[in-house]
This record gives C-alpha cells, structure tokens and sequence, in this order.
C-alpha cells in the first residue's frame, strides 16, 4: 500500500512540475519541458495528456524544428477559460471587485462607494457580484475560488481583527463556501500586496521582499524565502503599530506611527490647520497642485516620517527591496522623490520602488493565492504572465 501512494505521490509531483513549466511559460513545448524537468519525452507526453484531458492545456502554433530537421514541435500554453476566480477587497470607503481567468489575466474590475454601508449590506453587494459572474461566464469550469483582501489581522482563514468594519455575525469563509462550494482565501491586503510582487510583478527573481501599505493604516507584507511570513496569531507586519517618540509644543510622548503618517492621518493633519472637514486623497492632490502652503508642509512631513519607517524595517529585515503600495504616493509621484532624498540621507542602501497600479495590487496577489489553491500547488512559485 505504501509502494502504491509513494507512486501516486511521485505521478503528482511530476504533473505539477509539467503544468508549473506551462504555467510559467508564454508558450512551450513538450520538448523543452522534457529538457527543462529531465524527464524523459514518453513521460512527459503521458503527463501532457492528462492535463489536455482536464482542460488545462490550449495548443497555440508550431515551434522552430531541429537544425536536423523532423516535425516541428506543438506550442502550449494555459488555457484561461478552463475557469475564473474572483476576488474582493473591503476597503473602507469602497469594495473593490475583481474576475480573473485561471491565468491570472482580468477580465472584470469595477469600484463600489461603500458609504455607511455596514457588513449585512456589503455581503449583499458581493453575493450580487458573484451571482453576475455565474451568469455571464464562458468558461469550462466557471467560478474556482473566491477571495478576500482584508484591511485587518488574519489568521487561519479567519479574521481576527477589523479595526475598519464592523464584521459583526460575518465568517466570509464559512459562508461563501457553504454556499458556492469552491475554495474561498481571506488575507491580510498588505499580505496580498507582497504576493502580487512576487507571482505579478518585479520581485519573480528575489527571494526576501517587504511591501509598505499606506492608506489608513500602514502595514507589511514580508516575503521571506519566496513564501509569506505571517508571523505569531498572523500579526507580522503590523508596523502601523509600532511607536514613535513625538516632541511638540504641548506634549512629549509616544504615538503609533499610523496615528501622524497614515493617508488617513494626513488628511485629519490638513483639515484640522484649514479647518476645513470631509477631506479625502482627491482633495489632497488638487491642493498641493494648487501650491497650497500647508497640505505641502504635511506632505513633506509624511515624507520624512514614511522614510524613518522605511529604514526601520529595512535595518530589521534586510530585504532585497522594498516596495510601496500607496495610492497617495502614486497620485503625486514627487513624494516618492522626497522619500527616497531622506533615506539616501539616513544611509539607506535598500532599494525602493512604487508599486504600480496600486489599487489592483492586493486583488491580484488575491487572486494569486487562490489560483494556487484550487491547482492544489500551494508550495510552487508561479510566475503570472498577465497583469493587466
């Protein structure tokens, strides 16, 4: 019985290495996988056609044929319509949505305003989403897995704290795969924003990566070794926490560094010296482009402390680079330039870049991890072609 499992063991391993090539290939043919993998062409070819069988595989063209001639090779490629995922980010202010193919190509994005909305009335506007997915699908095997990307601590699937939305009676995972039967992930969003680095973006190639999240709260994701570290009870990262030493005219003390240079925090700064009210990041950047004296005093001052906090974590980590999810930061790129003077001020040699797209991060690097999961390849990296 042992002999039998420790074959089928091996059968899969090797099925995941050859749908992995695939995957992580525009196009390719069984050839190179055999030369890439070391397995012999009979095996691979018997692998190759069990994954046809399952839909995996779409046949894309003819390759190049040997400098001695022969029957040129048949390109491969990940079939996107063998199924779909779709994924939600519960942001504050708005939900954000987003379908994407078992490739990760998006087919489907769309910002929601929140308002006052609570969370009975949020999950009605996700289940509306879904239910709209199902019906406008056109692929093999429809919906995959569903995801969230959580503003708060997740651990084991669950979330544990919400310091933006009430979650009330709520437990998205037991809900939704209750109802839909499919694999349904929920991560921290600064979490998901590392992951997208890793699986999407610029970090394929490095193995230990920070990604800053700047929007209410400020918090990491850290990839150790190409995989997550979430760290005890899922808190790693929670750096929005962390305290600094405030001197002003009034009071000397200690504060957490998300409560004076969050965006949030920003705003709160700008409108108490306009004593203007109901502020938000639009307002911000027009003000600023406008030449306004103190929003560009308070971004300065965001700009120094984000650096501080920068540094901080890369003298703790040592990372290979650091990467900045801010919303804020995109919209007036010279922020990014004040915080890289600081750091090159402080001595700092890690890199740092912006993020792109910022507001699809965390929805991608969601979607990466339930791609993961539903081709039950969890410990394999998976380099996604299509971001956009």
């Amino acid at each position: 019985m042992e002999n039998i499992t420790g074959r089928e063991h091996l059968h899969q391993q090797n099925l995941n290495m050859v749908l992995q090539q695939i995957f992580n290939n525009q196009t390719i043919s069984r050839i190179e996988i055999s030369r890439q993998l070391n397995l012999n062409k009979s095996t691979v070819s018997a692998l190759y056609n069990e994954l046809d069988e399952k839909g995996y595989l779409k046949e894309v063209g003819s390759g190049e044929s040997t400098s001695v001639g022969g029957r040129k090779p048949v390109l491969v490629k990940i079939n996107e319509h063998y199924g779909y995922t779709i994924s939600f980010d519960l942001g504050f202010r708005h939900l954000h949505v987003m379908g994407n193919y078992i490739n990760g190509k998006v087919f489907f994005y769309q910002r929601i305003e929140l308002g006052n909305r609570d969370i009975h009335e949020i999950v009605k506007m996700i289940d509306e989403q879904i239910e709209r997915s199902i019906h406008n699908d056109d692929t093999r095997h429809g919906l995959l897995g569903i995801g969230f990307s959580i503003h708060g601590i997740v651990l084991n699937n669950h979330i544990t704290n919400s310091p933006f939305i009430d979650m009330k009676d709520i437990d998205l995972a037991d809900r939704y795969s209750a109802v839909y039967h499919v694999p349904v992930i929920l991560e921290n969003e600064a979490n998901l924003s590392a992951i997208y680095e890793r699986d999407f973006n610029s970090a394929r190639d490095k193995n230990n990566i920070l990604a800053v999240s700047i929007h209410k709260g400020i918090g990491a994701g850290i990839i150790l070794n190409k995989q997550l570290y979430r760290g005890r009870n899922g808190e790693a990262g929670e750096i929005g926490r962390s305290l600094m030493f405030t001197n002003n005219v009034d009071t000397k003390r200690y504060s957490k560094v998300e409560d004076f240079c969050s965006e949030d925090a920003i705003i709160e700064q700008v409108e108490q010296r306009t004593n203007r009210t109901n502020l938000n990041r639009d307002d911000l950047v027009q003000m600023n482009t406008k030449g306004n004296q103190i929003v560009q005093e308070e971004l300065d001052n965001f700009s120094s402390s984000i650096a501080k906090v920068i540094y901080n974590v890369a003298i703790s980590f040592a990372p290979e680079e650091i990467y900045l999810n801010s919303p804020l930061i995109e919209a007036i790129p010279d922020l990014l330039n004040s915080i890289l003077h600081y750091n090159e001020l402080l001595g700092m040699q890690t890199p740092v870049s912006l993020t792109p797209h910022s507001g699809y991060a965390t929805l991608l690097g969601c979607c990466s991890e339930i791609t993961h999961q539903v081709l039950k390849m969890e410990n394999y990296d998976l380099s996604f072609q299509v971001a956009e």
